[in-house]
């Protein structure tokens, strides 16, 4: 009886958490889900501004921005 008022929060946060990074978030894409259900490795941040999957040019170009960025800094 007592245990709905632990399961049903953290059931509901557990949903809240996915509905907002599928459906609400502004990269959120029907690609983004698949992968997220159906890849083990599975990363938001391999996923561009419009939910699609980045290329390996567009990662590496990202990560050259952001060595420039700390070398400047």
């Amino acid at each position: 009886m007592y245990k709905a008022y632990w399961i049903g929060p953290l059931v509901g946060g557990v949903l809240a958490g996915l509905l907002y990074d599928m459906v609400f978030a502004v990269n959120a894409s029907v690609a983004k889900t698949k992968a997220f259900f159906t890849r083990r490795d599975y990363d938001d941040s391999q996923f561009d501004q419009h939910g699609q999957r980045k290329t390996k040019e567009q990662e590496e170009a990202e990560a050259g921005q952001a060595l420039k960025e700390s070398a400047a800094a």
